[in-house]
């Protein structure tokens, strides 16, 4: 068995365990400073990239972490415990824990406008959908010009289809 399938054989092995143990002590094995984050980072990326075996393995197993760690932070009863737990230390603005700097802030804001009845703000919504039904239109008129480019009909004016630039990427569904 080669050196990573190994380790990671080990790795889920440990994961096994220390789930049966609790989650957190899973989690407390990760890094808790910044200077952890940033050795452990530059290891697992030095770790990936000079080793050839399983790295879609690997690469299924980093998204999995990433959703988890993911589901857990946009969890609504999770983040009310971490700001019950923040209100704790009433009398500080911001507080530090392991290098980080937390404060409590208000996030996601939101109005209804649609509730004003405010018949310009109603006309203005008009006006954006409309004009962004046009650009999708000429957008698409753009990209599908002749690649050496024409003259529009409209302006006389010589124009050129948009450069396009993609990346390529192996998605994970999980």
């Amino acid at each position: 068995m080669k050196p990573l399938k190994i380790y990671l054989a080990n790795l889920q092995t440990l994961i096994y365990y220390r789930m049966n143990e609790t989650a957190l002590s899973t989690i407390s094995t990760l890094p808790s400073t910044k200077e952890q984050l940033k050795v452990f980072s530059h290891k697992l990326k030095t770790e990936i990239l000079a080793n050839n075996k399983d790295p879609l393995k690997i690469f299924v197993q980093l998204k999995y972490a990433e959703k988890v760690i993911a589901d857990i932070l946009k969890d609504k009863e999770v983040d009310y415990h971490f700001l019950k737990e923040f209100l704790l230390y009433e009398k500080e603005k911001e507080i530090n824990v392991g290098g980080a700097t937390l404060r409590q802030q208000e996030t996601g804001v939101k109005y209804d406008y649609d509730a004003c009845g405010d018949p310009v703000w109603f006309d203005l919504i008009k006006q954006i959908g409309e004009l962004t039904e046009k650009r999708k239109e000429r957008e698409k008129f753009l990209q599908n010009l002749p690649s050496e480019g024409t003259v529009d009909p409209v302006t006389g004016v010589f124009i050129n289809r948009p450069p396009k630039s993609s990346h390529t990427k192996v998605i994970v569904k999980i």
